[in-house]
């Protein structure tokens, strides 16, 4: 199994912007020589106790002249927020730079705020999604590239540079709901899933969807190569001091997300007050809850117990691991917790 390390990076209170995205550059150095596979960041946008990433290829660009074998992945572009050139061109410059080692991780969006601060109706994301991503395909792979649609129009431009991984770096999309994990795998893509959202319960109702649509399709079954998993982790020495440093980190995390929603149905916000139920449970979820349902906080050995029944039982390829959700833990204890993961968990897996 592969394992990568995932970034949403949020930043509140007396917390500084350079010292949050230093830590982060820091602990990914680190993770290329613990033996850490990948690094994913998510795009987010004006809300700083969830995310200070609205531009995560710049974070990769600068990871890029650290490292040498680091997988660079982007988990998630928001492709309707867009225009499918510049995201072509820009995740094309970043597998130059870092010779070939782009992940492109691209999805939908969620969240009303990202639309309606970029003027996007989000009542047309998935159209949107669909069309750009058809135009960013053929931006890499044709010489020159003309496409019509709702959306976008293009007229015979020469999209440079060209990636390095040909015919393009390998592509990966957010599922969430169960029409998109349908969708996906209809499309014949490698999906991301993220707990938080489709808690481990929801994944064996959402997963078998997801593989018969893609078998459907006619498209082959990769195995674990389809799916990677997203999910908050941390390792420690006993559960006392495992709860004391994680409890108040990912509580911040479930009432911020709660409050975003909240805020969207307030405003009578029509896709936000149909949102599924899991994400409106966000703020009545305990730490308890969490620890089973969609996150793993425990000891090393307890820790190889739980992933390898998650390997087995969802048959997935690759874990990005959420060391900090929420943001709080601190980050010494980010460090000791991957290293106590390389050392005792990688090599079981």
């Amino acid at each position: 199994m592969k394992f990568g390390l995932h970034y949403q990076l949020p930043c509140y209170g007396g917390q500084s912007p350079v010292q949050r995205y230093r830590d982060t550059l820091e602990q990914s150095v680190h993770a290329e020589a613990l033996g850490f596979e990948s690094v994913w960041p998510v795009e987010q946008h004006f809300n700083a106790d969830l995310s200070i990433t609205p531009a995560p290829l710049l974070l990769l660009a600068a990871l890029a002249e650290r490292t040498r074998t680091l997988r660079l992945g982007i988990a998630i572009v928001l492709l309707p927020l867009s225009h499918p050139l510049r995201v072509a061109e820009e995740i094309a410059t970043l597998d130059v730079i870092s010779n070939g080692r782009v992940e492109f991780g691209i999805g939908r969006g969620a969240i009303p705020t990202h639309f309606a601060g970029f003027g996007v109706p989000q009542a047309e994301s998935r159209e949107r999604f669909v069309e750009a991503l058809e135009v960013i395909i053929k931006a890499w792979t044709n010489e020159r590239v003309s496409h019509t649609g709702r959306f976008f129009k293009v007229d015979n431009l020469s999209v440079v540079p060209k990636p390095v991984q040909q015919p393009h770096p390998p592509i990966r999309a957010a599922a969430n709901s169960v029409e998109t994990f349908e969708h996906m795998g209809r499309m014949g893509l490698p999906i991301f899933v993220a707990t938080p959202i489709n808690p481990f319960a929801k994944l064996r109702e959402t997963l078998p969807i997801y593989r018969q649509a893609r078998k459907s399709a006619g498209h082959p079954d990769n195995g674990g190569e389809d799916v990677t998993l997203a999910l908050p982790l941390f390792v420690g020495e006993s559960h006392s001091t495992i709860r004391r440093v994680v409890e108040p980190s990912i509580d911040h995390y479930l009432q911020t997300v709660a409050a975003i929603y909240r805020s969207a149905v307030e405003r009578s916000e029509t896709v936000a007050a149909n949102l599924p139920e899991r994400v409106e449970r966000f703020g009545r979820t305990t730490y308890e809850q969490a620890s089973e349902s969609m996150a793993i906080f425990d000891t090393p050995e307890a820790c190889v117990e739980r992933l390898q029944r998650a390997r087995e039982e969802f048959n997935i390829g690759r874990m990005i691991c959420w060391f900090n959700i929420g943001g709080m833990v601190s980050h010494m204890q980010v460090m000791r917790s991957m290293e106590l993961f390389a050392a005792k968990v990688m090599p079981h897996l």
